[in-house]
């Protein structure tokens, strides 16, 4: 095997040293991070539509989900999945291993989580939007 010549070594240094120089010149020219904008108007409040029962109870409702979140217990094969109208906690128990993993994957990736319950409370539907634009 045979070993660089001096002149190889010696551009090799003169490289190293230029490429050095250039990397410390990108550091101090680089912008300075802008302060995060802040929101100029408050958050929307969730749009909730509820179907009135003779006696002005609700009885079903369609709402976009401020919040949701999975509950699972290893070892045990179901779940429960459970989502914010803004007002109220609304369920869904007894979720497979595979809803659970659908459900969410598809509402991670959703731009816009619409819901609606029953009678009881709990939820009959999930409509996952998502915004390509």
């Amino acid at each position: 095997m045979t070993e660089p010549s001096l002149e190889i070594i010696e551009k090799l240094a003169e490289a190293m040293t230029r490429r050095a120089a250039e990397q410390d010149a990108e550091v101090r020219s680089a912008p300075e991070p802008r302060p995060l904008r802040q929101p100029t108007t408050p958050p929307k409040q969730p749009t909730i539509r509820r179907d009135i029962a003779p006696d002005d109870t609700p009885t079903t409702g369609t709402a976009i989900a401020n919040s949701f979140y999975v509950d699972h217990e290893f070892g045990y094969p179901y779940g429960s999945l459970t989502m914010w109208d803004g007002t109220n906690w609304h369920g869904l128990g007894t979720l497979t291993a595979q809803d659970e993993q659908g459900i969410m994957q598809v509402a991670f990736a959703s731009s816009r989580v619409e819901f609606s319950w029953g009678t009881n409370g709990n939820i009959t539907q999930i409509r996952c939007w998502k915004f390509l634009t």
